[in-house]
Protein backbone atom coordinates (compact mmCIF):
# COMPACT_ATOMS: atom_id res chain seq x y z
CA UNK A 1 0.00 0.00 0.00
CA UNK A 2 3.26 2.33 0.83
CA UNK A 3 3.96 1.68 -2.62
CA UNK A 4 0.53 2.99 -4.45
CA UNK A 5 0.38 5.74 -1.74
CA UNK A 6 3.89 7.15 -3.24
CA UNK A 7 3.56 6.02 -6.50
CA UNK A 8 -0.36 8.64 -6.48
CA UNK A 9 1.94 11.42 -5.04
CA UNK A 10 3.45 11.51 -8.47
CA UNK A 11 -0.20 11.64 -10.42
CA UNK A 12 -0.06 15.07 -12.20
CA UNK A 13 -3.74 16.31 -13.19
CA UNK A 14 -2.59 18.14 -16.17
CA UNK A 15 -5.02 20.60 -17.51
CA UNK A 16 -6.27 20.07 -21.14
CA UNK A 17 -3.39 17.40 -21.79
CA UNK A 18 -5.20 15.47 -24.39
CA UNK A 19 -2.77 12.44 -25.20
CA UNK A 20 -4.26 10.47 -27.96
CA UNK A 21 -3.74 7.59 -29.92
CA UNK A 22 -1.54 8.57 -33.07
CA UNK A 23 -0.47 6.58 -35.87
CA UNK A 24 2.33 6.79 -38.17
CA UNK A 25 1.54 9.41 -40.71
CA UNK A 26 2.18 6.71 -43.49
CA UNK A 27 -1.17 6.03 -42.57
CA UNK A 28 -4.03 8.59 -42.67
CA UNK A 29 -7.94 9.01 -42.21
CA UNK A 30 -9.98 12.07 -43.53
CA UNK A 31 -13.20 13.76 -42.27
CA UNK A 32 -16.19 14.77 -44.05
CA UNK A 33 -19.35 16.69 -43.48
CA UNK A 34 -21.99 19.22 -44.56
CA UNK A 35 -22.95 22.86 -42.70
CA UNK A 36 -26.65 23.91 -43.03
CA UNK A 37 -28.11 26.73 -41.68
CA UNK A 38 -30.42 25.48 -38.17
CA UNK A 39 -34.11 26.86 -39.15
CA UNK A 40 -33.99 26.28 -43.11
CA UNK A 41 -31.69 23.21 -43.46
CA UNK A 42 -29.72 25.40 -46.21
CA UNK A 43 -26.54 24.43 -47.03
CA UNK A 44 -23.95 27.00 -46.02
CA UNK A 45 -21.19 28.19 -48.69
CA UNK A 46 -17.89 28.96 -48.03
CA UNK A 47 -18.29 28.13 -44.42
CA UNK A 48 -14.90 28.45 -42.77
CA UNK A 49 -13.07 25.08 -41.10
CA UNK A 50 -10.35 24.90 -38.85
CA UNK A 51 -8.87 21.61 -37.98
CA UNK A 52 -6.58 21.53 -34.85
CA UNK A 53 -5.19 18.20 -34.15
CA UNK A 54 -5.64 18.20 -30.25
CA UNK A 55 -2.53 15.73 -29.54
CA UNK A 56 -0.10 17.76 -31.77
CA UNK A 57 -1.42 21.45 -32.30
CA UNK A 58 0.81 22.34 -34.74
CA UNK A 59 -1.04 20.01 -37.32
CA UNK A 60 -3.83 22.34 -38.29
CA UNK A 61 -6.03 22.43 -41.22
CA UNK A 62 -8.40 25.11 -43.07
CA UNK A 63 -10.67 24.76 -45.63
CA UNK A 64 -14.27 26.08 -46.82
CA UNK A 65 -17.83 24.19 -47.51
CA UNK A 66 -18.63 24.48 -51.22
CA UNK A 67 -21.73 25.48 -53.06
CA UNK A 68 -23.81 22.19 -51.48
CA UNK A 69 -22.36 23.32 -48.12
CA UNK A 70 -19.81 20.36 -48.14
CA UNK A 71 -16.53 19.46 -47.00
CA UNK A 72 -14.17 16.96 -46.70
CA UNK A 73 -10.25 16.74 -45.59
CA UNK A 74 -8.08 13.93 -46.68
CA UNK A 75 -4.30 12.87 -45.30
CA UNK A 76 -5.51 13.19 -41.34
CA UNK A 77 -3.50 11.53 -38.87
CA UNK A 78 -5.93 9.57 -36.82
CA UNK A 79 -6.31 11.51 -33.35
CA UNK A 80 -9.24 13.89 -31.97
CA UNK A 81 -9.24 16.94 -33.82
CA UNK A 82 -10.95 19.98 -32.91
CA UNK A 83 -13.00 21.10 -35.14
CA UNK A 84 -14.04 25.37 -36.13
CA UNK A 85 -17.12 26.45 -38.17
CA UNK A 86 -17.39 30.36 -39.14
CA UNK A 87 -19.17 32.34 -41.59
CA UNK A 88 -20.19 35.52 -41.44
CA UNK A 89 -24.03 36.07 -40.21
CA UNK A 90 -23.75 33.02 -37.93
CA UNK A 91 -22.55 31.95 -34.38
CA UNK A 92 -19.39 30.20 -34.75
CA UNK A 93 -19.33 26.93 -32.80
CA UNK A 94 -16.99 24.38 -32.17
CA UNK A 95 -16.55 20.55 -31.39
CA UNK A 96 -14.45 17.68 -30.77
CA UNK A 97 -14.38 14.74 -33.35
CA UNK A 98 -12.26 11.55 -34.09
CA UNK A 99 -10.58 11.17 -37.23
CA UNK A 100 -10.07 7.40 -38.00
CA UNK A 101 -8.59 5.18 -40.20
CA UNK A 102 -10.63 3.65 -43.14
CA UNK A 103 -13.88 5.81 -44.45
CA UNK A 104 -14.99 8.72 -42.59
CA UNK A 105 -17.98 9.06 -40.70
CA UNK A 106 -19.93 12.06 -42.48
CA UNK A 107 -20.76 14.50 -39.89
CA UNK A 108 -23.88 17.51 -40.32
CA UNK A 109 -23.20 20.11 -38.74
CA UNK A 110 -25.27 23.16 -38.07
CA UNK A 111 -24.78 27.28 -37.19
CA UNK A 112 -27.52 29.32 -35.92
CA UNK A 113 -27.66 32.39 -38.18
CA UNK A 114 -27.21 35.85 -36.15
CA UNK A 115 -30.82 38.06 -35.63
CA UNK A 116 -29.46 41.25 -34.99
CA UNK A 117 -28.39 43.98 -37.73
CA UNK A 118 -26.17 41.32 -39.47
CA UNK A 119 -25.59 43.65 -42.73
CA UNK A 120 -25.04 46.61 -40.96
CA UNK A 121 -21.54 45.01 -38.87
CA UNK A 122 -21.01 41.35 -40.94
CA UNK A 123 -18.35 43.46 -42.87
CA UNK A 124 -16.69 44.68 -39.47
CA UNK A 125 -17.11 40.99 -38.17
CA UNK A 126 -15.51 39.98 -41.40
CA UNK A 127 -12.36 42.36 -41.74
CA UNK A 128 -11.90 41.70 -37.93
CA UNK A 129 -11.79 37.89 -38.02
CA UNK A 130 -9.31 38.45 -41.01
CA UNK A 131 -7.28 40.58 -38.98
CA UNK A 132 -7.49 37.84 -36.71
CA UNK A 133 -6.09 35.03 -38.84
CA UNK A 134 -3.32 37.40 -39.74
CA UNK A 135 -2.43 37.45 -36.54
CA UNK A 136 -3.15 41.54 -36.69
CA UNK A 137 -4.55 42.21 -32.82
CA UNK A 138 -4.58 45.52 -31.95
CA UNK A 139 -6.08 46.37 -35.34
CA UNK A 140 -8.60 43.90 -34.91
CA UNK A 141 -9.44 45.13 -31.67
CA UNK A 142 -10.03 48.56 -32.95
CA UNK A 143 -12.31 47.12 -35.88
CA UNK A 144 -14.37 45.46 -33.04
CA UNK A 145 -14.42 47.89 -30.50
CA UNK A 146 -16.10 50.64 -33.47
CA UNK A 147 -18.69 47.72 -34.16
CA UNK A 148 -19.56 47.41 -30.34
CA UNK A 149 -20.29 51.32 -30.74
CA UNK A 150 -22.69 51.06 -32.61
CA UNK A 151 -24.10 48.21 -31.05
CA UNK A 152 -23.04 46.83 -27.87
CA UNK A 153 -25.61 44.15 -27.36
CA UNK A 154 -23.95 41.97 -30.39
CA UNK A 155 -22.26 39.29 -28.49
CA UNK A 156 -20.68 38.20 -31.74
CA UNK A 157 -18.60 40.72 -31.56
CA UNK A 158 -17.56 40.30 -27.93
CA UNK A 159 -16.46 37.58 -28.42
CA UNK A 160 -14.29 38.12 -31.36
CA UNK A 161 -13.16 40.67 -29.60
CA UNK A 162 -12.49 38.59 -26.79
CA UNK A 163 -9.96 36.65 -28.93
CA UNK A 164 -7.99 39.22 -29.92
CA UNK A 165 -7.95 40.57 -26.72
CA UNK A 166 -6.67 37.08 -25.43
CA UNK A 167 -4.39 36.44 -28.58
CA UNK A 168 -3.17 39.60 -27.58
CA UNK A 169 -1.95 38.87 -23.87
CA UNK A 170 -4.48 41.19 -22.37
CA UNK A 171 -6.53 38.37 -20.46
CA UNK A 172 -8.36 40.07 -17.76
CA UNK A 173 -10.12 42.08 -20.86
CA UNK A 174 -10.47 38.58 -22.68
CA UNK A 175 -12.55 37.53 -19.95
CA UNK A 176 -14.86 40.49 -19.58
CA UNK A 177 -16.05 40.42 -22.85
CA UNK A 178 -16.25 36.49 -22.98
CA UNK A 179 -18.37 37.05 -20.14
CA UNK A 180 -20.89 39.94 -21.64
CA UNK A 181 -20.88 37.46 -24.95
CA UNK A 182 -21.84 34.69 -22.65
CA UNK A 183 -24.68 36.99 -20.56
CA UNK A 184 -25.96 38.20 -24.16
CA UNK A 185 -26.34 34.97 -25.55
CA UNK A 186 -26.56 32.26 -22.73
CA UNK A 187 -26.20 29.30 -24.87
CA UNK A 188 -23.31 30.79 -26.63
CA UNK A 189 -20.29 27.40 -25.71
CA UNK A 190 -17.69 29.06 -27.41
CA UNK A 191 -17.26 31.92 -24.62
CA UNK A 192 -17.85 29.91 -21.66
CA UNK A 193 -15.31 27.46 -23.40
CA UNK A 194 -13.01 29.85 -23.20
CA UNK A 195 -13.75 31.24 -19.72
CA UNK A 196 -13.28 27.76 -18.37
CA UNK A 197 -9.71 27.51 -19.98
CA UNK A 198 -8.76 31.01 -18.82
CA UNK A 199 -9.68 29.78 -15.24
CA UNK A 200 -8.30 26.48 -15.37
CA UNK A 201 -5.07 27.70 -16.55
CA UNK A 202 -4.86 29.86 -13.66
CA UNK A 203 -5.52 27.75 -11.28
CA UNK A 204 -9.10 28.63 -10.42
CA UNK A 205 -10.46 25.50 -11.15
CA UNK A 206 -13.98 26.39 -8.79
CA UNK A 207 -14.92 28.89 -11.36
CA UNK A 208 -13.83 26.86 -14.23
CA UNK A 209 -15.95 24.23 -13.12
CA UNK A 210 -18.71 26.86 -13.09
CA UNK A 211 -18.77 27.49 -16.52
CA UNK A 212 -18.00 23.70 -18.09
CA UNK A 213 -20.72 22.76 -15.45
CA UNK A 214 -22.94 25.53 -17.81
CA UNK A 215 -21.81 23.75 -20.71
CA UNK A 216 -22.66 20.29 -19.78
CA UNK A 217 -25.88 21.18 -18.38
CA UNK A 218 -26.97 23.16 -22.16
CA UNK A 219 -26.64 19.38 -23.90
CA UNK A 220 -23.24 20.39 -25.51
CA UNK A 221 -21.29 17.18 -26.38
CA UNK A 222 -17.82 18.36 -27.24
CA UNK A 223 -15.89 15.51 -25.47
CA UNK A 224 -12.50 17.80 -24.94
CA UNK A 225 -15.26 20.07 -22.72
CA UNK A 226 -16.25 17.60 -20.96
CA UNK A 227 -12.60 16.08 -20.54
CA UNK A 228 -11.46 19.35 -19.24
CA UNK A 229 -15.06 19.51 -17.12
CA UNK A 230 -13.35 16.43 -15.11
CA UNK A 231 -10.10 17.48 -14.99
CA UNK A 232 -11.13 20.60 -13.28
CA UNK A 233 -13.27 18.71 -10.60
CA UNK A 234 -10.65 16.18 -9.90
CA UNK A 235 -8.35 19.14 -9.20
CA UNK A 236 -10.85 20.28 -6.57
CA UNK A 237 -11.25 17.09 -4.57
CA UNK A 238 -14.78 16.31 -6.48
CA UNK A 239 -13.62 13.07 -7.16
CA UNK A 240 -17.82 12.01 -7.41
CA UNK A 241 -18.61 13.98 -9.71
CA UNK A 242 -15.68 13.85 -11.76
CA UNK A 243 -16.63 10.25 -12.01
CA UNK A 244 -19.94 10.98 -13.28
CA UNK A 245 -18.06 13.46 -15.85
CA UNK A 246 -16.10 10.74 -17.34
CA UNK A 247 -18.57 8.33 -17.36
CA UNK A 248 -20.58 10.27 -19.45
CA UNK A 249 -18.12 11.45 -21.84
CA UNK A 250 -17.47 7.85 -22.53
CA UNK A 251 -21.14 7.15 -23.00
CA UNK A 252 -21.03 9.03 -26.06
CA UNK A 253 -17.36 8.62 -26.97
CA UNK A 254 -16.46 5.37 -25.74
CA UNK A 255 -12.74 5.84 -27.63
CA UNK A 256 -11.57 8.37 -25.23
CA UNK A 257 -8.96 6.51 -23.58
CA UNK A 258 -7.29 9.21 -21.46
CA UNK A 259 -11.39 9.19 -19.53
CA UNK A 260 -10.48 5.22 -18.50
CA UNK A 261 -7.03 6.51 -17.28
CA UNK A 262 -8.68 8.86 -14.81
CA UNK A 263 -11.84 6.76 -13.99
CA UNK A 264 -8.94 4.07 -12.96
CA UNK A 265 -6.85 7.01 -10.52
CA UNK A 266 -10.69 8.07 -8.98
CA UNK A 267 -11.76 4.73 -8.55
CA UNK A 268 -8.13 4.08 -6.95
CA UNK A 269 -8.17 6.61 -4.61
CA UNK A 270 -11.67 5.20 -3.26
CA UNK A 271 -10.00 1.62 -2.63
CA UNK A 272 -11.95 0.06 -4.99
CA UNK A 273 -8.70 -1.53 -6.59
CA UNK A 274 -10.60 -4.23 -8.63
CA UNK A 275 -12.25 -1.93 -10.50
CA UNK A 276 -9.21 0.45 -10.72
CA UNK A 277 -7.36 -2.84 -12.51
CA UNK A 278 -9.66 -3.20 -14.76
CA UNK A 279 -9.73 0.84 -15.97
CA UNK A 280 -5.89 1.02 -16.22
CA UNK A 281 -5.68 -2.19 -18.25
CA UNK A 282 -8.20 -0.94 -20.33
CA UNK A 283 -6.09 2.47 -20.86
CA UNK A 284 -3.23 0.70 -21.29
CA UNK A 285 -4.46 -1.81 -24.34
CA UNK A 286 -6.10 1.05 -25.83
CA UNK A 287 -3.98 3.67 -25.93
CA UNK A 288 0.05 1.91 -24.73
CA UNK A 289 1.89 4.75 -26.24
CA UNK A 290 0.13 7.27 -23.57
CA UNK A 291 2.25 9.51 -21.25
CA UNK A 292 0.73 7.99 -18.21
CA UNK A 293 0.73 4.61 -19.34
CA UNK A 294 4.18 4.30 -17.55
CA UNK A 295 2.63 5.42 -14.43
CA UNK A 296 -0.51 2.61 -15.15
CA UNK A 297 1.19 0.12 -15.69
CA UNK A 298 3.59 0.73 -12.70
CA UNK A 299 0.13 0.95 -10.40
CA UNK A 300 -0.74 -2.43 -11.70
CA UNK A 301 2.34 -3.49 -11.04
CA UNK A 302 1.89 -2.61 -7.90
CA UNK A 303 -1.79 -3.71 -7.06
CA UNK A 304 -0.27 -7.12 -7.90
Amino acid sequence: MKRIIKLLSFISFIIFSLVLTTHSGQITGATEGDVLDTHTKNPIHKAKITLINANIGSIKYELYTNKKGHFYQSGMTPSIYKITIEKEGYFPRSDSIRVRLGNPEKLEITLEPFQGQVSQFSEKIEKGTKLLDEENYEEAIQIFTEGLTDDSSNPLIFYYRGMAFEKNGDIDNAMGDYQKAAELKTDFILPLSQLGKIHARQGNYEKAVEYYRKIADSGDKDATNYYNYGICLMNIGNNAEAKSVFEKLLSFDEDYSDAYYRLGIIYLSSNETEKAKELLQKFIEMDPENANASTANEILKALK
